[in-house]
């Protein structure tokens, strides 16, 4: 085995949120993130289904709101998008008691998600986010139909998620969370993560360290 393969960088965080709206990679550069750190990532989507089986559409009407009202997917993309905003605030208290138990009993994870909000984060503190935006609807439309070809061009779900992401950031930026542009897709998670400074200085130092060490040696050395 490639001793490089055994080298992880432990993050001094241990909550990663990885915000945004849909369409944007926050599924590809999660998982991407989670091999990196060797940590588990839980999706806001889970959150939402836990709650739609144990509860009542009178109980939390904002997250049943899809299931009650499917016709309202296809109004204008601001109502949509105000919808979307309000299932988010609705979604805020579990949210932030998923966040709670992981930071309480000190078990790293990566939260990703479309209604994650930017104000669980706390500069270098043990809850750190990150929201992706891409501002082009067009290239939206090519990465949902690329990855739902059987959809066709989905070109007001492209609109809503633009507008639904430009809310994000704005609210990512007042609360001082960095927004980085998902393009280029090759170098995102590695952009992520130095954003968000994700790794222990000492960690990284003694997982070098030890990778020196196991190197073969030139004659020269």
């Amino acid at each position: 085995m490639d001793v490089t393969d055994e080298v992880r960088s432990l993050p001094d965080w241990r909550v990663l949120v990885v915000g945004g709206a849909s369409g944007m990679g926050k599924t590809g550069v999660g998982r991407a993130l989670a091999r990196r750190y060797d940590v588990p990532v839980v999706e806001v989507d889970d959150i939402v289904e836990a709650l739609l089986a144990v509860t009542l559409p009178e109980h939390l009407p904002e997250v049943h709101f899809w299931r009650t009202h499917p016709e309202a997917a296809r109004r204008t993309p601001e109502s949509v998008v105000e919808r979307q905003i309000a299932i988010a605030e609705a979604l805020a208290p579990a949210i932030e008691a998923v966040v709670a138990n992981h930071v309480g009993t000190d078990t790293p994870v990566i939260l990703e998600g479309d209604y994650v909000l930017p104000g669980l984060a706390t500069p270098r503190g043990p809850v750190r986010a990150v929201f992706l935006h891409e501002d082009d609807e067009g290239q939206v439309t090519a990465n949902y139909l690329r990855r739902e070809p059987e959809a066709g061009p989905q070109r007001h779900r492209a609109r809503v998620s633009v507008l639904y992401g430009r809310w994000l950031a704005a609210q990512a930026r007042a609360a001082g969370v960095p927004v980085v542009a998902p393009r280029p897709w090759e170098d995102l998670a590695g952009r992520v993560a130095e954003t968000v400074g994700g790794a222990s200085t000492d960690t990284v130092a003694s997982a070098r360290t030890a990778t020196t060490q196991s190197l073969p040696r030139s004659p020269a050395a």
